[in-house]
């Protein structure tokens, strides 16, 4: 194939992509009250306003994008791997169908650890910090992107290990690598943390502590990889 052919080939994927994450936005905008009322459980006692007239609107179209995304993230994620598999190794392609797979459950689960364990836990920690003469009324947009933020943070933080693995077999980093860089990667942790979560203190801590917990994780996947490979290079050289 041509290099035209590979950029007509990776603009058919990517308006299929754009034309299905569209539609079913569409689809969920219907359904964006109730999926409204899964943030809105998550109130430890705001009073919500909205202060122009097309806010919740908006949220409601946040929403719908959002969920459009996630949902369709397994088309999105095949889509893309069926334009970049034709140039890898037959190993190369197994590694990344395994990792595609264990990388959207390991995103849900991401998502489902933000949703019932951080979320509430630093919104408990803001609302406790109040002022006798100010009441907390908090705009539905700023809560809404607040979620949001931290959902999809956690979600993609929760891909750490499948990426270990991942570059491991094909041997780009190894456990021993990982753990001698291991005190700038915790500093680049909480760096990226800073960066991706809403500007406060216990938002980055919420996101940063489970990062380094997910470090550990990856250098041992990492390691149990490289166990695999070198199993596999004995077996090789013995049967050659």
């Amino acid at each position: 194939m041509t290099l035209v052919d590979h950029l007509a080939e990776l603009r058919h994927r990517l308006v299929i992509i754009f034309v299905v994450n569209l539609g079913l936005a569409m689809v969920l905008f219907q359904f964006a009250e109730k999926m409204m009322a899964y943030l809105l459980a998550l109130n430890p006692g705001f009073t919500f306003v909205f202060v122009e007239p097309q806010e919740l609107f908006m949220v409601y179209i946040q929403l719908a994008l959002l969920l459009s995304v996630i949902i369709c993230s397994p088309l999105t994620i095949y889509q893309l791997w069926a334009f970049i598999r034709k140039g890898l190794y037959p190993k190369e392609r197994f590694y990344g169908v395994c990792s595609l797979v264990a990388g959207v459950g390991f995103f849900a689960l991401g998502v489902v650890f933000c949703y019932k364990v951080a979320l509430p836990f630093t919104l408990r920690f803001f609302v406790n910090i109040t002022i006798d003469d100010i009441n907390p009324m908090i705009s539905i947009q700023s809560f809404a992107s607040f979620c949001n933020t931290m959902l999809a943070s956690f979600g993609l933080v929760f891909e750490m290990p499948v990426l270990s693995f991942l570059f491991t077999k094909l041997g780009v980093i190894t456990a021993r690598g990982l753990k001698r860089k291991q005190g700038l990667l915790i500093l680049v942790i909480f760096v990226l943390a800073a960066i991706i979560t809403p500007p406060d203190v216990i938002s980055q801590i919420c996101l940063g502590v489970p990062m380094v917990l997910l470090l550990q994780i990856s250098i041992a996947v990492s390691a149990f990889a490289e166990k695999g490979l070198k199993k596999k290079e004995a077996a090789e050289t013995a049967a050659a």
